[in-house]
């Protein structure tokens, strides 16, 4: 096979981990570079010829907006695929990435799959690659952890939850620490924490595919702590995920990049509704921390 350059970008390293992980799996011959942001990634490029570009959206010095925009302004560049991996999914974001000459767009989180099947045809496109090319080679049963992180498939078949009784469901109310129906004396010897009055609603969205409105229990500028109602699969642990934090009075959305750290049923039932989680932010975004800092001075 062809042996390619490849440069990841992003400023956050566990994403640039999983990225790196996932070609180098696929495509063991090809030479993986890295930066941390665009004026970095600027830099390599300079002195390197590469082949590919995998490259997040909002980093500090140089956006990947602005290193594509760069790019397509040198003659060497002005073809090379391009590929913008961003948790800024609004159409307005995807117009503006292909009117500066993205070769092609994934939004975070994202699964391994839809990842490698995007580069796949990136390769195929602009150097020639068919995806038989790609060296498949499914994680073992040992290294199923890795699997979760880039949102994989588990090796178990999630079962489908038990149908919600009514002693089950008690609500978004009871969520927020209100007043709830009776509920079932395991739901009684639940952790503390998860009857702490609650701080906020948070939108997250998991590297699996599903989605969470996660009441929110406590939070600050490493990690956040919540609850949510399960509804179809539970993620797993330490997959990557993305937290929207909305800061109404400046009208702005923190897209945070993260990793499930912990999960805990909060009944003491094999068919738990209620899942706790605690969720690790790897993003060092300035724009969003900043943006996070006001959001927890308001709930805190």
């Amino acid at each position: 096979m062809k042996a390619l350059n490849v440069l990841v970008v992003d400023d956050a390293a566990f994403i640039r981990d999983l990225i790196k992980k996932a070609m180098r799996d696929s495509y063991p011959s090809f030479k993986i570079h890295e930066a941390v942001d665009g004026r970095k990634a600027q830099s390599i490029l300079k002195g390197n010829p590469i082949d590919l570009v995998l490259c997040d959206w909002e980093m500090p010095e140089m956006s990947g907006l602005e290193l594509i925009t760069w790019m397509r302004s040198e003659e060497r560049y002005a073809k090379t695929p391009f590929m913008m991996i961003t948790s800024r999914g609004e159409r307005d974001h995807v117009i503006k990435a292909v009117t500066a000459g993205v070769s092609d767009y994934i939004g975070k989180p994202f699964t391994r799959d839809n990842f490698l099947g995007k580069v796949n045809k990136l390769l195929a496109k602009f150097h020639g690659l068919s995806e038989q090319n790609a060296t498949q080679q499914p994680a073992p049963a040992q290294d199923a952890g890795m699997s979760a992180l880039m949102g994989g498939a588990s090796t178990n078949t999630p079962q489908k939850p038990a149908p919600k009784t009514a002693t089950q469901d008690t609500g978004m109310n009871a969520l927020m620490g209100g007043s709830s129906v009776a509920t079932p004396k395991a739901v009684e010897k639940g952790p503390a924490s998860s009857k702490a009055k609650a701080k906020g609603i948070a939108e997250l969205r998991f590297g699996s595919g599903g989605s969470a409105k996660c009441v929110i229990k406590d939070i600050n500028l490493q990690e956040m702590s919540g609850v949510f109602k399960r509804e179809g699969a539970i993620p797993q642990l330490l997959e990557q995920a993305v937290l929207d934090i909305v800061d109404q009075d400046a009208g702005q959305v923190a897209r945070i990049n993260c990793y499930i750290r912990m999960l805990q049923a909060v009944e003491s039932v094999a068919d738990a509704q209620t899942i706790k989680i605690v969720i690790r932010y790897v993003d060092d975004d300035p724009q969003k921390l900043d943006t996070l800092s006001r959001f927890i001075a308001k709930v805190r």
